[in-house]
């Protein structure tokens, strides 16, 4: 039996509480709020659209467990703006504080609980606790799912970034010393260590991890969402589209500059979706998200309209593990560029579906919009074969695989 423990509970969590479920695996589940769509707190006006979003259907209710101490608390102070309490690694309310709380209840459970798992099930900068635990238990397995590859290494790319572009500082994350040594006391427990593709897996063996300790296990992307040939108009401008959380971890500000160069010589149509991370302190990020069509929020399917609206999707992140959406756009016949250091490059073929590009190379990023802007049959055949190529991992697959890696099966 396998407990899991996560503090929202996201896709690939999800897809692999499913399969153990299905499979009568899973011991218990541990999160923020974990409920069932018939929760009184799911009709409630306001928080219930909220609590929808935190709903485990597929576990039965005795297995699910919630700490939302500080995790509710934080999702409201943010819907009221009020940013000061839930900042990273300093507000009362920041997300370190409640993935130290779930981490504490679930290591507390742990110890209590009569009926103990064979296997525990953790992951990055959540459970240290949970696993001393366990190994003061004795005779329990650690899984470790490093779903940001080595933080380690993510700190060095961007502290670069801090001396190499001073006017992006606001939008590059806090990533403190204290998580860096939370993850290393992790890694050093963990028996397994699961990540999503072959950079995380890369940067995981920079940090001195062993490679034969390290399963690659790709998360999920949709089944093509368009059945058609996928067809452009010529002549029209290149419908172009980020979409994530508007930091320099994700290559933003090579991003911007990228459009800035390109733009020089073809018509660009640019969509750009995600939060603010610098809440507006970052203003050479707010100059630029003024020339553009920027939603800072959507919901899935919305994004998902806006990804069949475009040509092209960009995302020259600098250190990324995966990038789900990648996946997605694969699925709506659009066409990606994306960094070397994006995990999700492990789903592109250069020059079939998509590009992929050196990181920190803005003239990069513009010579591929240029060509594709200007030969609009380069452009029809990399959306055609990104449909083709859409859907060959599920998360179905994904799950499995994870469990195989787990319980030792080939």
């Amino acid at each position: 039996m396998i407990l899991v423990a996560h503090p929202v509970g996201n896709q690939n969590v999800r897809a692999l509480l499913g399969a153990l479920n299905q499979r009568r695996l899973l011991h218990s589940f541990h999160s923020s709020l974990a409920l069932h769509k018939d929760s009184w707190l799911c009709r409630l006006p306001v928080v219930g659209k909220e609590c929808l979003r935190r709903t485990f259907d597929m576990v039965d209710g005795a297995l699910l467990h919630s700490y939302p101490r500080y995790d509710v608390p934080r999702v409201l102070c943010d819907k009221l703006k009020w940013y000061s309490l839930t900042q990273r690694n300093i507000g009362m309310f920041c997300p370190e504080n409640v993935y130290e709380h779930i981490d504490r209840a679930s290591a507390q459970f742990l110890y209590n609980t009569v009926r103990k798992p064979s296997q525990v099930y953790g992951y990055d900068g959540k459970c240290k606790a949970l696993f001393t635990a366990a190994k003061a238990v004795g005779g329990i397995t650690l899984n470790y799912e490093a779903a940001f590859g080595s933080i380690s290494y993510a700190c060095g790319m961007l502290d670069h970034e801090r001396e190499a572009n001073p006017a992006w500082r606001a939008s590059i994350p806090n990533l403190s010393e204290t998580t860096i040594r939370k993850q290393t006391a992790e890694l050093a427990l963990a028996d397994r260590i699961i990540v999503a593709s072959t950079f995380a897996k890369r940067t995981l063996g920079e940090s001195g991890i062993a490679h034969q300790k390290v399963a690659v296990t790709p998360y999920g992307a949709p089944a093509p969402m368009v059945h058609k040939e996928v067809n452009v108009r010529a002549g029209g401008p290149l419908k172009v589209i980020f979409v994530g959380a508007l930091t320099q971890q994700k290559g933003i500000s090579y991003f911007f500059e990228a459009l800035k160069i390109a733009s020089g010589s073809v018509a660009l149509d640019v969509t750009v979706i995600g939060a603010d991370y610098a809440n507006g302190r970052n203003q050479a990020l707010n100059s630029e998200l003024k020339k553009y069509r920027w939603l800072s929020s959507a919901p899935h399917d919305q994004v998902i309209r806006q990804l069949l609206a475009a040509d092209v999707l960009v995302l020259p992140s600098l250190a990324e593990a995966f990038g789900l959406v990648v996946g997605e756009a694969l699925s709506t016949g659009t066409a990606v560029i994306v960094s070397q250091n994006c995990g999700a490059a492990d789903l592109i073929i250069d020059g079939f579906n998509g590009y992929v590009v050196p990181i920190r190379s803005a003239e990069a990023i513009a010579a591929r919009l240029v060509e594709l802007a200007d030969d609009s049959e380069k452009l029809s055949a990399l959306k055609h074969n990104a449909v083709f190529s859409a859907g060959r991992t599920t998360w179905d697959t994904y799950a499995k695989e994870v469990l195989d890696a787990i319980l030792g099966q080939p």
